[in-house]
């Protein structure tokens, strides 16, 4: 008979004041890793075959691949062509309903979620236990790395049901030991005064709500709750900023949830290199880009039930396998931007980001509580930036705001821009991603 318990929702406990998670993954010698890496290549190439994985069985075969035998080592996986989320789309489509690039079937799986859909159709994501168990792992060398201990409680507002994201985060959170104090996502102002109430009875230690951040600060404003005073609430940190950068720690729900993370003593994020092979390439090439250089993101999962081959997400990456002061011996990522968010107007490419950076820091009086503003996509065009903007909450001059919205984006961006100030409130709102790109 199985033995049945509580060890079974969670890990073996260990030393509160060990450095690493998993010391013996995490501080693997490079060399034997990557024959790790190596061998696990081969066996989901095995399985591709033995399984008839479908799509990348043709991907495999196009490289003159026949069995895991014809990969001798892991520069071999460069010949292989990349995998696009339009090719799981694809997929899909002609073979549906799920595809035909699943290891499983359905009824292996304890878990379906979908992508956000954010840059086109949604993709199903199936995951068995093993795989979930992957995840969590993989999230509890996060939480370890960064400081963070068994106890503590964390706040997170991710949305759940067919996005697969909030359902994830959490069960990571309760693997690892902490209190999952999961609020609803701000949509409206009510599930935003819901979710500030419960932080006013039990406080966070850690908040890892920065993406509906901006909404919770408008709310709380208006019920005249301060968020740090009145409910205890944490700054979101992590480490890993030390160039500016922002460190590498995910692939997306439907690749690797928790990919990587950074700590509070070196730049960028340690990638889980036991269970990815994660790249930076020329896309014209196929081939890694010299370390240290941007390139596109690829990743090929390793030891999964259902696992993804050379996966393009088209998004730049850098990498820097220097030593680390803490002996993690991995490489360590670093994330700049989907391509597909990247901007241009008046010849000038730039991300939403860098425009939201310079009217929070060139007109200040907007971020009050919260800056809300949308551009239309400029596509391109040589025409001025087109720019709609609310006032803060004290109001102001709406002249004067115009002026000193186009000065500072042309003193900042070298654009011109064209503004419309709108009075407070007057923007759609979002409760999770903020939809700051409008097409007209």
């Amino acid at each position: 008979m199985p033995s049945y318990g509580p060890e079974v929702l969670g890990p073996p406990t260990r030393s509160l004041d060990q450095v690493h998670w998993d010391p013996e993954m995490q501080t693997m010698d490079p060399a034997q890793r990557r024959e790790l890496q190596l061998d696990r290549l081969r066996t989901m190439i095995g399985k591709v075959f033995d399984s008839d994985v479908g799509l990348f069985r043709r991907k495999l075969e196009s490289a003159g691949v026949s069995g895991p035998g014809d990969i001798k080592s892991l520069d071999d996986l460069n010949s292989i062509p990349t995998t696009l989320k339009q090719d799981l789309r694809d997929s899909e489509a002609d073979h549906p309903p799920l595809g035909d690039y699943r290891f499983t079937t359905i009824h292996d799986c304890v878990r379906v979620g979908q992508s956000t859909g954010t840059t086109g159709t949604p993709t199903v994501t199936m995951l068995t236990r093993h795989d979930l168990w992957v995840e969590y792992e993989s999230a509890a060398r996060n939480w370890w790395r960064n400081g963070w201990r068994p106890g503590q409680i964390v706040t997170h507002s991710h949305p759940a049901y067919l996005y697969g994201g909030g359902l994830m985060l959490s069960g990571t959170l309760e693997y690892f030991g902490f209190l999952n104090l999961w609020v609803a996502p701000p949509d409206t102002d009510e599930l935003a005064e819901q979710g500030i109430r419960m932080w006013q009875r039990i406080h966070p230690d850690l908040s890892m709500v920065t993406l509906s951040q901006h909404r919770f600060q408008e709310v709380a404003a208006k019920l005249g709750v301060d968020l740090k005073v009145d409910c205890g609430f944490p700054d979101f940190q992590m480490g890993g900023f030390g160039r500016g950068l922002m460190p590498l720690m995910t692939a997306g729900f439907e690749c690797y949830g928790f990919i990587g993370g950074p700590n509070n003593v070196s730049d960028g994020a340690h990638i889980h290199e036991d269970w990815a092979i994660v790249q930076a390439i020329n896309p014209d090439t196929g081939q890694d880009v010299p370390e240290g250089q941007w390139g596109n993101l690829v990743v090929t999962t390793l030891d999964r039930d259902n696992g993804l081959l050379r996966y393009d997400l088209e998004e730049a990456a850098m990498f820097d396998s220097s030593p680390c002061p803490t002996g993690e011996t991995t490489k360590r990522g670093f994330w700049g931007g989907r391509f597909k968010d990247l901007l241009s107007c008046q010849g000038v490419h730039f991300q939403v980001t860098d425009l939201e950076r310079v009217l929070a820091t060139g007109v200040p009086q907007l971020v009050d509580p919260t800056l809300e503003f949308v551009v239309v996509n400029p596509q391109g065009t040589q025409g001025p930036l087109q720019i709609r903007i609310e006032v803060g909450v004290s109001g102001g001059d709406k002249q004067q705001i115009n002026d000193q919205i186009c000065a500072v984006v042309r003193q900042e961006l070298q654009m011109q821009a064209e503004v419309l100030v709108l009075d407070r409130e007057t923007l759609p709102r979002s409760g999770y991603k903020l939809k700051r790109v409008v097409d007209a």
